[in-house]
């Protein structure tokens, strides 16, 4: 038997060799479809969750009820809420008898509300088509204080003209600023006097903050606060300027 005396040649034998199969299937689908698939399942949560809902909530003035109930939705103040401290002061059976208007419009030149619609003596604790003007207080113009509610998200999606942020930049507003209602054919002009922050249930909407032996005409706004949190409230009042 002849000797061999050159070099020896080493092949390496592949053939139980996951990594150097031609196709190794289970490979494959680990780490080109499972990772493709799942890279596009993640695009598609970002699209409908984020993108998208961004999209309509900084440019419509209506948001519809999937879009709110989107992520970005729940975490910018967009989400379902009801003012529930209001109801536990209802006042069934407290309505001003008088006529009175089904709405009237509120103005905040400083905020770039413009005749936004208000709901008088509102049932509706989640205004989304108006504000609201809790049912039992003060109607415009008349002695005491007439109080309106409204919502409020992150101030970086405020729309004047989207009744689910409409509130969203109401702590902006200073003593004499101006706030404009017009009720019933008048047109009302009230100067900030103050500002107040409180827990949802230290909320009394019938309460003034003007003696009642003053006789004057005052209006609350309220909404939750810090903007695009439910946690605390922040209310407005403003008087009534003299003619």
């Amino acid at each position: 038997m002849p000797i061999r005396t050159g070099p020896r040649k080493y092949i390496k034998d592949h053939s139980n060799d996951p990594i150097y199969k031609t196709v190794n299937y289970d490979f494959y689908f680990k780490s080109k479809i499972l990772s493709g698939l799942l890279m596009s399942l993640g695009f598609l949560v970002l699209g409908t969750q984020v993108v998208i809902p961004l999209v309509f909530f900084k440019t419509q003035d209506e948001v519809s009820k999937p879009m709110r109930s989107s992520v970005l939705g729940i975490a910018t103040g967009f989400s379902d809420f009801e003012f529930v401290e209001l109801d536990e002061k209802n006042t069934t059976g407290k309505e001003d008898k008088a006529e009175v208007a089904k709405f009237f419009t509120l103005s905040v030149p400083k905020l770039g509300i413009a005749n936004a619609i208000v709901e008088t003596n509102s049932p509706n604790l989640s205004p989304e088509t108006s504000l609201g003007h809790y049912n039992g207080s003060a109607l415009p113009g008349n002695n005491g204080n007439a109080f309106i509610y409204g919502h409020s998200v992150l101030p970086w999606f405020y729309n004047p003209r989207n009744y689910r942020t409409i509130f969203s930049t109401l702590g902006s507003l200073q003593t004499g600023d101006e706030v404009e209602i017009k009720y019933m054919g008048e047109t009302l002009k009230y100067t900030v006097e103050s500002k107040e922050l409180l827990t949802p249930e230290r909320v009394d909407p019938l309460a003034g903050f003007k003696p009642a032996y003053l006789n004057e005409s005052t209006v609350t706004l309220m909404t939750c606060w810090p903007a695009g949190t439910k946690t605390n409230r922040l209310l407005v009042k403003a008087v009534l300027m003299e003619d």
